[in-house]
């Protein structure tokens, strides 16, 4: 691996999990702010939490943990070549 390209795909993955996130959080907002009362909407927030908004942010984690996992290998292969 070369490092400096293991680093830059790093911080592209992690953008991309900072990105989900914010979405995710910004649509939280919009569809919690709507005002409507009632059953339907208890209902509507309840699917948009348990089966959009945990699943967007499960996203987001394992975005995070490759970033971590990418510059973590990128470390590595530097002490490596150091090594030699």
């Amino acid at each position: 691996m070369n490092p400096d390209e293991g680093r830059e795909t790093a911080s592209l993955v992690t953008e991309a999990a900072t990105v989900v996130n914010d979405t995710t959080d910004n649509v939280t907002s919009q569809v919690m702010g709507v005002e409507w009362v009632g059953p339907d909407y208890d209902a509507f927030t309840e699917e948009w939490n348990s089966f959009l908004a945990g699943p967007l942010q499960a996203l987001s984690e394992a975005y995070r943990n490759k970033g971590d996992e990418l510059t973590k290998h990128a470390d590595q292969q530097d002490e490596t070549s150091n090594a030699v």
